[in-house]
């Protein structure tokens, strides 16, 4: 029975790691795909991006906001800015008018609270820390390894060894609760986003704006679950904190 069991756990645990790999390796092709039917489909009120954002401004921010160009595939928001590509600015698409409602909820985060500025804090901090990460995790492998084999017989170097590879292990964490937290914020700019488009939008088309902008966090998934499975070399190279 037992081996039964242990049979059972070890194909959940493979199916479980195809299930991560798939969407770790393939989030950012569903979301292309997705975007380029977005990208093909005109809302049907035939207004541009940038008459929707000056909209929102006015009726949501009181005009606060202020507009700049940025290059395309650039679109941002930052500090009270909403970047705009000249593309995005002229675009009737569905596809561009769920971007941008992306970065308006963005805005309307900074906005209501301080939450969205102590995740930048947080991310400065996580690049900082992952400048030691590597050098922390070698050094401690390192002094470890040696300490074993005899070559370094004092054994505070395994002591030393142990912590600089526990400092790094604490870095790792940090940096998969840094990319859990973005998802969140990601989710709730989303869901921010989906409430100005029903403004606008038909039920259909709020529907599509709804599948582009799951299928673009999903990529935040993909990256926390490169991050966690960075080791096995089984994921794309993922940067620990960016």
């Amino acid at each position: 029975m037992m081996t039964y069991i242990i049979i059972g756990v070890v194909i959940g645990l493979g199916l479980l790691l195809c299930f991560l790999l798939a969407v770790a390796n393939f989030s950012w092709n569903q979301f292309y795909d997705k975007y380029k039917e977005n990208e093909a489909r005109r809302n049907s009120f035939g207004i541009t991006t940038l008459q929707y954002v000056s909209q929102i401004n006015q009726q949501v921010f009181q005009g606060k906001l202020k507009l700049t160009k940025t290059a395309e595939f650039r679109d941002f928001y930052g500090g009270g800015i909403v970047g705009l590509s000249q593309q995005t600015m002229n675009s009737n698409s569905l596809a561009s008018l769920a971007i941008v409602s992306h970065e308006l909820g963005h805005a309307r985060q900074d906005f209501s609270s301080d939450k969205l500025k102590k995740h930048n804090r947080m991310r400065l901090l996580g690049r900082i820390c992952g400048l030691f990460f590597m050098p922390l995790l070698i050094a401690g492998a390192v002094l470890s390894i040696l300490q074993v084999l005899g070559v370094l017989e004092e054994i505070y170097f395994l002591y030393i060894g142990a912590g600089c590879g526990g400092v790094a292990i604490l870095i790792f964490l940090f940096a998969i609760f840094l990319k859990y937290k973005e998802i969140q914020i990601e989710k709730e700019a989303s869901d921010f986003a989906i409430e100005f488009l029903e403004q606008l939008l038909t039920p259909p088309e709020v529907e599509y704006c709804k599948e582009l902008l799951d299928s673009a966090r999903l990529t935040y998934w993909a990256a926390l679950i490169r991050t966690l499975l960075s080791w096995t070399l089984l994921t794309p190279k993922n940067t620990l904190f960016k």
